[in-house]
């Protein structure tokens, strides 16, 4: 039996547990009590549990085919699921996301706090992709387009040509290696672009690791990180959560890279490379090396993966719907004919061939939430719903993409959707929201789809592409739905043949391709610096 004094501590010993016990009660019955009461002004969505919010509704693999599937059941454009307790508004619909992004883009161009993609990574404050709309951001995006805007086109044709044709000689020699070959292409294009070097060959570690570093916007996607619905988590000791100082590391690492790059770049290449214009505004901006590095990422990495990726639906569509690529040889054949390859200067005579690559980037866009989220910086209403400041809005391209009402039969390849006379009535000039919207779209817009548009006309014109056989002969299916479950998405691996289409383009290819090699031969040259140097270098 206790001793009075026994019992003294023991009730005190159970206050001082139940103390942390009612605090937390307390807090998660007010928390909650917020959020329902937030709920019912803003759009509909699945009713949140306590704490986790939506959790199960978005820790899935492609949650965007699940949000599809309950923007219908709500039928509403806008649906609002819940990050732990804070809202994450989607949109699936062209026209709300339209007026909410470019008609309202003074407001909603800004970022929300993104805990995995800002905090971890520690670039909140340093990349373009990240910072809140403002002055900073307005540098970036200024240094970014005199790289890949509009206006800085022309002078990146003549290599990009070249190494259009040497894409062509390497899917001709190695057809299985027709993946790496074209990211070897899409990497040697920015790499000449960013630091006046091309990249001579496949899986090439600037390349892989442009890859790598891009695999990041994955955690854009809500719901996919506990430590989006629990901030503290990061600020654990690292000993119980060691994971934000690994990635910072790594993150800061690779930032690293890119910037000795960028810097070597500077000091011995030509004039006209984008690592000399960021080095002289290091000096005259006040732009740190992170920002630098960060700003030759952006750009390396950005256009490996999406163009590259692009790329590669593109041969699978092709694969899977015949008749559509004997349209575009048939138009080919008509305009340009097989005794020389196509150029530019084709572009206006080539309807078919320039709704084709509309069609890809429709058909399976990549960047299948529309890049990272947007946030208004201020509260605002629309059609009667609250939309609180920061908050996160991604919009849903899987389904903005495939809404029968703009798109018939969606997941039929049909580049007629974008012939003159047959289009839809849309809100983008283009026709489809495949680099994003408003102030936020991607910097890199009118490169990509220069370089797609030369690839795809003369991946067309050389090759009857068709897919891999088995050791029967007999033709493998494909499956159009065999996608990566990532925010920038790819096909999954599968076999494709690329057949000559006569012995005359065979053997111009070859010709032509060494005439590019040689005209390319100032763009040779390693760096010095290597990723292994990185860790001997000052980080601070």
């Amino acid at each position: 039996m206790l001793s009075y004094q026994d019992q003294n501590i023991t009730t005190l010993l159970v206050q001082l547990l139940a103390l942390p016990i009612i605090f937390l009660t307390a807090w998660l019955t007010i928390s909650y009590t917020r959020i329902l009461l937030l709920r019912r002004r803003l759009p509909s969505g699945p009713f949140p549990l306590p704490f986790l919010g939506n959790y199960f509704d978005m820790r899935m693999k492609r949650p965007w085919i699940h949000w599809e599937r309950l923007a219908r059941q709500y039928q509403a454009p806008l649906m609002t699921l819940w990050n732990g307790h804070r809202p994450v508004i989607v949109c699936s619909d062209a026209w709300v996301i339209s007026e909410l992004f470019e008609k309202r883009a003074s407001i909603y161009s800004s970022r929300p706090r993104m805990v995995c993609m800002g905090d971890l990574t520690n670039t909140s404050e340093n990349n373009q992709v990240c910072l809140k709309y403002g002055e900073r951001w307005r540098v970036h995006r200024r240094l970014t387009h005199t790289a890949v805007g509009t206006q800085s086109l022309k002078p990146h044709r003549p290599f990009q040509s070249d190494e259009s044709t040497i894409l062509l000689r390497d899917i001709l020699l190695q057809p299985s290696s027709y993946v790496p070959a074209i990211e070897r292409y899409s990497c040697s294009v920015v790499s000449i672009i960013g630091w006046g070097r091309r990249i001579d060959r496949l899986n090439d570690q600037v390349a892989q690791m442009a890859l790598a570093f891009m695999e990041v916007v994955n955690a854009v996607i809500p719901g996919q990180a506990m430590m989006e619905i629990m901030p503290w988590l990061t600020r654990l000791p690292a000993w119980v959560n060691p994971l934000p100082g690994r990635v910072l590391a790594e993150a800061t690492r690779h930032t690293r890279y890119f910037y000795e790059m960028t810097k070597e770049s500077a000091e011995t290449r030509a004039e006209g490379s984008f690592s000399k214009r960021l080095m002289r505004e290091k000096e005259e901006s006040g732009l740190t090396w992170k920002e630098v590095g960060n700003l030759t990422s952006n750009l390396i990495g950005g256009g490996v993966d999406t163009t590259s990726s692009s790329m590669v639906s593109l041969i699978l569509a092709m694969c899977c719907f015949p008749e559509k690529q004997r349209n575009a040889q048939e138009e080919l054949d008509r305009v340009v004919g097989q005794t020389r390859m196509p150029t530019w200067e084709d572009e206006g005579s080539l309807p078919y061939l320039t709704a084709t690559v509309s069609e890809v980037l429709r058909w399976r866009t990549v960047t299948v939430l529309g890049g990272l989220p947007h946030a208004p910086i201020q509260d605002d209403e629309y059609q009667g719903y609250f939309i609180p400041k920061d908050t996160w809005i991604v919009g849903n391209i899987w389904a903005i993409h495939r809404n029968p009402r703009d798109y018939p039969e969606p997941d039929e390849f049909r580049p007629e959707r974008f012939l003159r006379g047959l289009e839809r009535p849309h809100p983008s000039k283009k026709g489809h929201s495949a680099f994003g919207w408003g102030r936020r779209q991607c910097s890199g817009q009118p490169l990509a789809e220069q370089g797609l548009w030369l690839v795809t006309a003369r991946l067309l014109w050389a090759f009857d592409i068709k897919p891999g056989v088995d050791e029967e002969g007999d033709e493998i299916p494909l499956d159009i739905f065999a996608y990566t479950a990532s925010e920038n998405q790819r096909p999954e691996p599968f076999e494709a043949r690329f057949i000559p289409r006569s012995a005359e383009i065979e053997k111009m290819i070859l010709t032509e391709a060494e005439a590019a090699r040689e005209r390319l031969r100032g763009y040779d040259g390693e760096p010095k610096i290597k990723l292994d140097d990185i860790p001997s270098l000052h980080l601070d």
